[in-house]
């Protein structure tokens, strides 16, 4: 049951917490700008696949016009038996803020602590989903929670509902290239030729492409005898116009 003054949650009546409103309380808030918590630990606490599985059981409460609260159970990461935490989020709907978000249970949890990221992340991201015409409740046990008691194991794919996208097929025109072969000539084409790859790449020069080495590198057609191959190196000698002494 929820708790006393408070609704199971729903896709059409939670709080609307857009990036800025997410990116300010973190930045004015002591407990998220630490050393400890903020970087590589914030941002890994407010990824997709952990806050969506982890978070169940979410209720919201409305106090006027004003105050949002919304409640849920987030289940510890490392832990998945452990009982669930409890985190609570308040927002200001019409000046649209967050006012606070806390976790009431965990060890961490006066110095701001990873389910506080990843319950406002959570939200943020209900806020982002395209409008649907059905109703989605959040009043219902997380994935990860079921691991355990009812479930012995959880597939990776089933941990989020990341939808796959297959990549487009190369075209039949460079799909015999190799790929420093179509980065170097796309490369060329924009005029950028100071990123990362092409400075392991240099153009030959004209003393340079009369090596055998390099005459042998380039032959597509490779000269069955040495005649050919003599002949193919005076034809590239007039391309280069080398001049010999």
């Amino acid at each position: 049951m929820t708790d006393t003054g408070f609704v199971k949650a729903q896709s059409d009546n939670l709080p609307k917490i857009d990036v800025f409103m997410m990116s300010t309380f973190f930045a004015s808030n002591p407990d998220f700008t630490s050393a400890e918590i903020k970087g590589v630990k914030a941002t890994r606490s407010g990824r997709e696949s952990y806050g969506d599985s982890a978070i169940g059981y979410v209720q919201v409460k409305r106090e006027g016009d004003i105050i949002c609260i919304v409640k849920a159970r987030i289940t510890p990461e490392h832990n998945v038996r452990q009982k669930c935490y409890t985190v609570t989020a308040t927002c200001n709907e019409a000046e649209e803020t967050v006012m606070s978000v806390l976790c009431e249970d965990c060890a961490a949890h006066k110095g701001g602590c990873k389910h506080a990221i990843a319950f406002l992340a959570w939200l943020h991201r209900r806020s982002e989903d395209p409008p649907s015409t059905s109703v989605d409740c959040y009043w219902k046990k997380s994935k990860l929670s079921s691991v355990g008691p009812s479930l012995k194991f959880i597939k990776a794919k089933d941990i989020c509902n990341a939808t796959k996208t297959q990549p487009n097929p190369a075209s039949t025109q460079t799909s015999q290239e190799s790929f420093f072969s179509i980065v170097k000539t796309y490369s060329k084409k924009v005029g950028d030729t100071e990123n990362q790859l092409m400075k392991y790449y240099k153009e030959p020069s004209n003393s340079e492409k009369l090596s055998i080495h390099y005459l042998v590198s380039i032959t597509q057609n490779k000269p069955k005898t040495a005649e050919e191959f003599i002949e193919f190196c005076k034809q590239r000698s007039c391309t280069c116009n080398f001049r010999t002494k």
